[in-house]
């Protein structure tokens, strides 16, 4: 599939669910930053979770170390702010539209949404130098989850487009429609009313 294309077409989900994350604010305090980090961890983990437990077989190797999750648990826990989250609802997967694995589009489904997810990892590397800066943070203590893959991320993206651009031109729409449920749903996890603490 034509990946300029994802890009142009999901750009207004893109930039709206970017509104959403407060982080490059010159005022950044390290409560805001740790309540941040706890909306985000909803829609991280919620898609961790969901991709694991529902991957083909074929899957499984693209989502081989790309669990990042726990890579918000050991901020929060470094910024002594790791308390119980109420998750989303483990078989909430608004991407598949209800599609299973049955179906030709759900490759392309969990491709779309796990764009978004592998996408977050580029802009997390400006956002990380922010932090270290305004925080006074240690590379990797604290915005371990903005590092991403750290000195990988340029492969494992790179990889992980090699795998969408395989994606046949037939599933095109599929694709997009799973891409802008996700930044969606990552952008409902932000409000603040997302957060309880159970």
């Amino acid at each position: 599939m034509d990946l300029d294309y994802l890009r142009t077409a999901t750009r207004p989900e893109h930039e709206g669910t970017e509104a959403t994350v407060p982080l490059m604010e010159p005022t950044l305090t390290r409560a805001s930053y740790a309540a941040t980090l706890t909306h985000m961890y909803r829609a991280v983990r919620a898609w961790d979770d969901w991709s694991l437990r529902h991957a083909t077989p074929e899957l499984l190797p693209v989502l081989g170390g790309r669990q990042r999750s726990p890579l918000i648990e050991a901020d929060l826990r470094t910024l002594g702010a790791l308390a119980p989250v109420a998750l989303p609802d483990p078989n909430e997967a608004p991407w598949m539209r209800g599609v299973g694995p049955e179906s030709d589009e759900f490759t392309a489904r969990f491709l779309g949404a796990m764009y978004v997810i592998e996408g977050s990892t580029l802009g997390g590397q400006y956002i990380a130098r922010h932090a270290e800066e305004a925080l006074h943070l240690t590379p990797g203590e604290g915005n371990s989850y903005f590092r991403g893959y750290g000195e990988r991320n340029g492969s494992m993206w790179r990889s992980f487009k090699a795998v969408l651009a395989e994606v046949p031109d037939r599933h095109t729409a599929a694709v997009v429609e799973s891409a802008k449920a996700m930044f969606g749903f990552f952008a409902a996890q932000m409000a603040d009313d997302a957060v309880q603490t159970t």
